[in-house]
């Protein structure tokens, strides 16, 4: 562009002496160097003079910051203390994780030997009941006890028929013997071969002799088990009386005796199906072995194998995996903390850079201030200063002020040139094209990465382009976003010091900065305040105050970003102000709020009014290629002008924060407002304290099999007496709950105590309940909801299949992820889901789909009027589809036996109701389970009289 200078123009660089004030030239290959000095003040505390130093350094061009240096030496430091530290961490950890797995694989190897013993015990105990069960087949028998079993001459001939050698190799039968306690001995049997009994001589085994009498002393039918030794071989021995099955008390002093031979041989055959491995029969318990004692004499012999290590044989599988990801954790350990420690080398080069800029931005604003009573708004000595403090800040070649004519040329405040490494005598200043000053105008900077990269910050005032800061750098250097930022600063501050060319400029941007909002040039709220005690006076007649919220302006936010919200509320704006009428006032006094004073001579007139402002204000902006409806909502209050004050404003906020409850696009303050308002503040505080105190309670209403009227379950109902106001209802304190966050935990604690009742009552109660409690939508979008109620379940003697979470129909509406995952970790530990209020919401059957839930609950209002044709066809399809997508039915609010018996015609699963009975305190609840499960025959009658409707 083409420009007319007369001011700082040239390849100079510039020197201001610490001692005065005189402004001159310097080496051309030398750059500019600032040092911060404080300036002397006057009496008043205001710089008489601007006090910094311009000094000269060859090569160099740096803001020095003392204390930057020592602040990044001690964050490389505590950065490199940091890393070893994490290191030593995870070799630490590392370390931990391999002794944990050492103990956890010698815990496994104990495990695994204590439980082949046990199955090894198991074994050689079910061996020796095979053994006694074996002999009363044959001692407890009609014709053994006539053949051999009285006291006549036993029939030995039948008696060797009737036990051939298969007792040894069917029943593994080693020995046996037929005799008396004192002899002799009949029949004797050596594995499979009959020997002579007198190789067996009772009178020479008194162990055998007492064993034996020791069995006849017995009652009929009984049996009983030793361990003996014969012949130097330990015996399991059985022995029973020989007696009749019809007639057990007949007198029988014969004794049929089985034993069983414990060697190696027959414990091999024992044991053969586990395979145990050096399996060997000792006398006494090898210590690198797993050991079972096989006898129970005063010496026992011991069953010593070598058992299967398998904590062992997983160490050394995973040793190898484990030492690889060892390897791989410690390189990419290594190759994060390289590259956080090139990223923290670079956070901290923005830092020392962003702190020079924050250190010059204070040295611009002492500059401005001290030129605040300047009458010349292009003072020589000021700009060469304000030039010297950029270059030194963003180390540019050029800087360069200039400010547009509509009508004259262009005029050029400052141009510098530092270091003096081009001439520019009859050079332009290169700016801004026209055909992008618009841009400028809406970006306020504008980067040029060219030959010499260049950066262009806009010079406003009163919301117009009047000028542009320029810097230019030589090379291939760049410009960054924070110094683009801090150029943007810096022309503001150029700006502010333009427009104080007299003594009132300051004052006047300062106070349009107060009263009036920077974005849509609306009254402030400091403004709004002062107008309404101004208009007290001025006004007169009714008048109203009312408060206006946009809704869904984060939105648009995410959307289409910041400048797309910004261009919301300046449309907004505008079409506030072409809906007032003359000498009303609108102010913006929050980031979506906007506070209105309004005539209101009649007031249907103003209700109108109001309604059509809503409409209007709703209609459709275009945001660029987006269209876009926002919900707006008002509170408002009328009063008459003498009445105006910060009070109305209040007034019209209760209104407006009932709207917002109400869902209603426009609510009037009332009294009744202000008492509730200050009831549920009141019931807040409260409730805090019965929480705290122990002040609320539980009821129980049971909930019954619709076909024979047998208690299944109970929902758990949270009641709330105030020691001064009485019974709560849960209408009221549960949305106060839910929005002081309090509900939370309220329903651990219902959950805590619901299921601590129902553990007492599976001690009591002869039957088993299932408890079903509510969850509300704010508990379900906390994350970790699912992992506090499971951990409270664990903590009580319940199984998870008695629990049964009631939640919402509106919770179709609601895609959260927290709710999804609360929802499918409690299904995933067997709790059951189910629908409260089903049929009253918006997406019933999708919600069905989507969360698989195992129960609907129909809404008392279809239950009323089963009467009516239209109302059981509802209720039947509602049943019919809530089962066919695989989930039970239950119906609420029963109150009369007609609806009883239809709904159990329907095919209904659960009935609940005061038909059955009330909700009821865990005393009189067991009772009431009581007297059900007494009628459990289909015909249960009332529980109480119903209550009147309303």
């Amino acid at each position: 562009m083409c420009v007319a200078s007369h001011h700082i123009h040239g390849p100079c660089n510039l020197q201001k002496h610490a001692g005065g004030n005189e402004l001159g030239l310097i080496g051309s290959s030398q750059r500019i160097q600032y040092h911060h000095m404080p300036p002397p003040r006057n009496a008043r505390g205001i710089p008489t003079s601007l006090g910094y130093s311009w000094l000269s350094e060859p090569r160099h061009a740096v803001f020095r910051e003392p204390c930057m240096s020592i602040r990044l030496r001690w964050s490389f430091s505590f950065f490199d203390r940091f890393a070893a530290l994490l290191l030593a961490l995870v070799l630490c950890l590392i370390v931990g994780i391999g002794l944990l797995l050492l103990h956890t694989s010698n815990q496994q190897n104990e495990a695994s030997i204590k439980a082949e013993e046990v199955l090894v015990q198991a074994m050689l105990d079910e061996s020796r009941r095979q053994l006694a069960s074996s002999i009363t087949e044959y001692a407890v028998w009609d014709d053994m006890y006539q053949r051999v079993g009285g006291k006549q001459r036993p029939d030995l001939d039948w008696f060797d028929s009737s036990t051939t050698e298969t007792l040894y190799s069917k029943l593994n039968i080693d020995l046996m013997l037929l005799s008396e306690a004192e002899g002799p001995v009949f029949r004797l049997m050596l594995k499979g071969q009959w020997h002579k009994p007198a190789e067996f001589d009772l009178g020479r085994q008194p162990d055998w002799q007492r064993f034996l009498r020791d069995t006849l002393a017995l009652a009929p039918g009984e049996v009983l088990a030793r361990d003996l030794v014969w012949d130097k071989h330990v015996y399991w021995v059985v022995a029973q009386r020989v007696q009749s099955q019809t007639q057990p008390e007949a007198d029988s002093s014969r004794v049929l005796l089985f034993a069983r031979c414990v060697d190696q041989a027959r414990l091999s055959d024992i044991l053969a199906a586990q395979r145990l491995q050096d399996l060997v029969l000792v006398a006494g318990a090898r210590p690198d072995a797993a050991n079972v004692v096989t006898t129970r004499l005063t010496k026992p012999l011991y069953a010593s194998w070598t058992p299967t290590l398998s904590g062992s044989a997983f160490l050394r599988a995973i040793i190898q995996p484990a030492m690889w990801l060892v390897v791989m954790v410690l390189l990419i350990c290594y190759a994060l903390l390289r590259n956080a420690r090139s990223y923290h080398r670079a956070l901290l080069a923005v830092g020392r850079r962003q702190d020079g800029q924050r250190a010059a931005t204070v040295a611009l604003v002492e500059l401005v201030y001290s030129h605040r009573q300047s009458e010349d708004g292009i003072d020589e000595d000021f700009w060469r200063l304000f030039a010297g403090i950029l270059a030194q800040t963003l180390q540019g070649r050029r800087f360069s002020l200039v400010l547009y004519g509509e009508h004259a040329p262009e005029q050029v405040i400052f141009d510098v040139v530092v270091p003096a490494d081009r001439a520019i005598d009859g050079m332009d200043i290169v700016g801004v094209p026209l055909a992008r000053r618009a841009e400028l105008a809406r970006d306020f900077v504008l980067m040029h990465h060219d030959v010499f990269p260049r950066a262009s910050a806009a010079i406003m005032r009163d919301g117009r382009l009047v000028g542009e800061l320029i810097a230019e750098r030589g090379g291939r250097l760049g410009w960054q976003q924070d110094e683009g930022n801090f150029l943007v600063s810096a022309a503001a501050l150029a700006a502010l010091s333009l427009e104080a060319s007299s003594r009132r400029g300051i004052e006047y941007a300062l106070h349009r900065h107060v009263h009036f909002d920077p974005l849509t040039g609306l009254s402030s709220a400091l403004r709004l305040s002062q107008e309404l005690d101004s208009l007290r006076h001025s006004w007169s007649g009714m008048v109203v105050v009312a408060v206006l919220r946009l809704e869904g302006l984060e939105d648009v936010n995410l959307l289409l970003g910041r400048e797309g919200g910004d261009r919301l509320l300046v449309e907004l704006a505008d079409r506030l102000l072409d809906l007032l009428e003359e000498d009303e006032l609108v102010a913006r006094s929050g980031g979506k709020r906007f506070d209105l004073l309004l005539h209101a001579a009649a007031p249907e007139r103003v209700q109108a009014r109001l309604a059509a402002m809503v409409d209007a204000l709703m209609a459709p902006y275009q945001l660029g290629e987006h269209a876009y409806r926002p919900q707006c909502r008002i509170g408002a209050t009328h009063c008459p002008a003498e009445a105006l004050g910060v009070a109305r404003l209040q007034e019209a906020t209760l209104a407006l924060d009932q709207a917002y409850h109400s869902k209603e696009s426009v609510v009037w303050f009332g009294e009744h407002l202000r008492a509730s308002t200050e009831r549920r503040l009141a019931l807040a505080q409260a409730m805090r304290q019965a929480v705290a105190q122990g002040g609320l309670t539980l009821a129980y209403q049971p909930f019954v099999d619709a076909r024979t009227g047998k208690p299944v379950g109970a929902e758990v109902l949270l009641r709330w007496t105030h020691a001064e106001l009485g019974p709560i209802s849960p209408v009221e304190f549960i949305p106060i709950a839910e929005e002081t966050g309090l509900i939370v935990e309220l329903g651990e604690w219902v959950l805590d105590t619901a299921l601590r009742q129902l553990s007492s009552w599976q001690q009591t109660l002869p039957v088993r309940l299932k408890l079903a409690i509510n969850l509300s939508p704010r508990q379900l979008t906390d994350a970790n909801l699912a992992a506090r109620l499971l951990a409270i379940l664990q903590g009580h003697d319940v199984d998870s299949s008695q629990l049964e979470f009631e939640v919402t129909e509106g919770l179709a509406l609601d895609d959260s992820p927290e709710i999804s995952a609360n929802l499918s970790t409690l299904q995933a530990a067997r709790v059951n889901i189910a629908i409260d209020d089903f049929g009253t919401g918006y997406a019933t059957f999708s919600y069905l789909r989507r969360y698989q839930v195992e129960k609907i609950k129909l809404d008392k209002q279809f239950i009323d009027d089963l009467q009516n044709e239209a109302s059981r066809l509802l209720v039947r399809s509602m049943i019919t589809m809530g089962k066919g997508l695989g989930a039970s039915v239950t119906a609420e609010g029963v109150e009369q036996a007609q609806q009883w018996q239809l709904l159990r015609e329907m095919g209904c699963d659960y009935i609940q109701g005061y038909y059955f009975s009330r909700p009821l305190p865990a005393d009189a609840f067991a009772l009431r389970i009581a007297e059900l499960l007494e009628r459990a025959d289909g015909t249960v009658p009332p529980a109480q009289p119903v209550p009147a409707k309303g």
